[in-house]
């Protein structure tokens, strides 16, 4: 190559490599930026410290150049290998002892060169000019080959996870990929052919030229497809994270139905950590065991603590090609909220039936009873209104069971609104409220229609028993909850009353204040709250306690 050709590409790397280093400095928020912000200075390093050489005064001071400008060249491909690793999505596997590993070499080679430098590095040192120029012409050593190799495998790898990286991505961050790839690979091979000469001897060393293509598709990368202002996310990392993110206890199991891995959900269902869950056989897990194989879907239960949780059990099998089955993805999805609420519609639906059933047949019987027309008109409108008042009853459960009625929300609004409607619901009834609210106070949505209930299941009551009826509601608004005491002066509540309250019975058909004891125990159980039966001999007391959550 001719000397002025090469002078010219010589600072024109420098001044490449210089406005890349730049860049990269002021683009920092991508993972693998320090490293490789670390090796384009070391390159820029390398550059200076060749133009040093080639236009040193003196041999001696040439030769100075020669061995300082290693201080850079070791270390730019463990650098490189650091970023590629951490940009892909692999920074778990940066660690101080790893890196420290791999540092050994460059360590060894730098000490080669302070201490044997024309023995073990560049053997039959000598300086020559050339059209005005000091160039190095040597031999190279077992060292240098050592070297070589440790940095040829090691950007080799580096390269391979950028090429796999490609490949996941599919069009995603791929051309920004492409670009750092050639980056990557341009320097090596220019590294290879000055080793090994297979492009014959040469007396300028290519690879610092190199470094100004390499910088430049690096600029591309950066400047035209964004590389360092959006942070990539490898597809292996998007997997795991989402996998561990899921909330369902998920189980990844082989062929023979041995756990292969499994996410943090699953590690607490069956109180494992991950290494004790790996090899772990599928049938010696509680959860698992029962699980039918050949079965497309099923439900396990599990008891733990005292509680029953119910889980409808998903099989999708791992099946990369269509024709062989790797193994099976298990995933446990909790149903016992929904199985709840089935349960608590079915019930529903049967005391509606029964309710049904029982007056509809009281109003055919008076029908067929009567000779001409039905004369009981009293008894038909009873009738009729203790349905009408179950089916009452019947929509504010229907209103309960939807999820959106768990929201958060403000329980000083919605117990000042609620006492208004009770007082002209009842006008005759008196409501008297005892508390001093604050402004704010955040419980779950159920509130809202156990209290409405329990009102005006209070003031039913008190009708029946008082010539002047009063309901006293009281509110304690403390730090973790809520306590809302509504009390009457009907009589003292019954065994199966309390039952039905207590949630331990279920409410008798035609009957629309135990429909509405049973809607109070389902509102109150979930919201995770608790009731409390009190009297004092003339007054009977619910108190509700609602477990205070943040502001939707």
């Amino acid at each position: 190559m001719r000397a002025d050709v090469f002078l010219i590409a010589l600072f024109a790397s420098v001044l490449v490599v210089l406005i890349v280093t730049v860049l990269i400095g002021r683009n920092q928020s991508i993972p693998g930026a320090k490293p490789l912000l670390a090796a384009s200075a070391l390159e820029l390093y390398w550059l200076l410290c060749y133009v040093g050489e080639l236009f040193s005064p003196t041999a001696t001071l040439t030769a100075v150049f020669a061995r300082v400008e290693w201080a850079g060249a070791v270390f730019i491909p463990l650098l490189w290998a650091l970023f590629v690793v951490e940009y892909t999505g692999r920074g778990q596997y940066v660690t101080r002892y790893r890196v420290a590993g791999l540092a050994v070499p460059p360590v060894v080679a730098l000490g080669s060169v302070a201490g044997a430098f024309e023995t073990l590095v560049r053997p039959n040192f000598v300086v020559q000019d050339y059209a005005g120029l000091n160039v190095v012409v040597a031999d190279f050593g077992p060292i240098y080959w050592l070297f070589a190799v440790y940095a040829w495998l090691l950007v080799t790898s580096s390269l391979v996870l950028l090429v796999e990286f490609i490949v996941d991505q599919r069009t995603l961050y791929q051309n920004r990929a492409i670009a750092l790839l050639g980056a990557g690979a341009v320097p090596q091979i220019a590294s290879v052919i000055n080793t090994t000469e297979l492009a014959g001897p040469v007396l300028f060393n290519l690879t610092p030229l190199t470094f100004a293509l390499s910088s430049g598709l690096a600029a591309v990368a950066i400047l035209e497809f964004d590389a360092f202002s959006e942070a990539p996310i490898a597809h292996h990392l998007a997997t795991e994270t989402a996998v561990e993110a899921i909330e369902d206890p998920t189980f990844v199991l082989d062929s023979n139905d041995t756990v292969v891995d499994a996410n943090p959900a699953a590690h607490s269902l069956v109180s494992m950590n991950r290494e004790s869950l790996v090899g772990t056989p599928r049938e010696t897990l509680a959860p698992l065991a029962d699980i039918d194989p050949e079965t497309a879907g099923s439900t396990v239960t599990v008891e733990r603590d005292g509680e029953t949780t119910y889980y409808d059990v998903q099989r999708t099998p791992i099946d990369s090609d269509g024709d062989h089955v790797f193994g099976t993805v298990v995933t446990l999805r909790d149903v016992t909220d929904r199985r709840e609420r089935k349960q608590r519609l079915d019930a529903l639906n049967d005391v509606l039936r029964a309710t049904i059933q029982e007056e509809m047949t009281t109003v055919q019987q008076a029908v067929e009873d009567g000779e001409e027309a039905v004369t009981d008109i009293d008894v038909l409108r009873e009738n009729a209104s203790v349905a009408l008042g179950v089916s009452d009853r019947a929509g504010d459960l229907a209103s309960m069971v939807e999820p959106e009625a768990e929201q958060p929300a403000d329980i000083v609004p919605i117990i000042h609104e609620e006492i208004e409607a009770a007082r002209e619901w009842k006008p005759e009834v008196s409501f008297v409220l005892d508390a001093t609210l604050g402004e704010w106070a955040y419980c779950s949505g159920l509130f809202e229609p156990v209290f409405r209930v329990s009102l005006r299941h209070a003031a039913e009551r008190s009708l029946q028993e008082a010539t002047a009826p009063v309901v006293g509601i009281s509110v304690d608004a403390g730090p973790e909850a809520v306590t809302v005491s509504v009390s009457d002066s009907g009589r003292p509540l019954s065994d199966h009353e309390r039952a039905v309250l207590r949630g331990e019975g279920r409410p008798r058909p035609s009957d629309e204040a135990d429909m509405s004891r049973w809607l109070v125990n389902w509102g109150i159980e979930q919201a995770d709250g608790t009731i409390r039966i009190g009297t004092d001999g003339e007054h009977t007391s619910l108190e509700l306690t609602f477990p205070r959550t943040d502001e939707a």
